[in-house]
């Protein structure tokens, strides 16, 4: 049953969902601070738990497919280094891990 779990966690089709749903959160949440005001954005969509449950997932899915496709052979560095690209990405975003700069035009 664990073994099941964790290879649907670490499957394609997982992170092709997570993506989809991950990019779909953003599109409405652009939508949501256009219309509305950024807080508004932040509170329901950018620091809500779900929001950043999707995230960890990504990150653990990342790490599974790097493990699973042993991407740390030195024939496939460059897909190491898409995913380790994406986990920083997510990592520097994700919450309280992530800093938002203030810019004045």
């Amino acid at each position: 049953m664990i073994n099941r779990i964790a290879n649907a966690l670490v499957s394609t089709k997982m992170m092709a969902v997570l993506f989809i749903l991950f990019s779909l959160a953003m599109g409405i949440g652009t939508f949501v601070e256009s219309n509305y005001s950024t807080e508004t954005a932040k509170i329901y969509i950018y620091e809500a738990k779900w929001f950043e449950i999707i995230m960890l997932l990504m990150v653990v899915t990342f790490i599974g497919n790097i493990k699973r496709y042993n991407l740390w052979q030195v024939n496939k560095w460059p897909l190491l280094m898409l995913h380790l690209s994406w986990i920083l990405i997510i990592l520097g975003a994700g919450g309280e891990m992530g800093w938002i700069p203030n810019t004045t035009l």
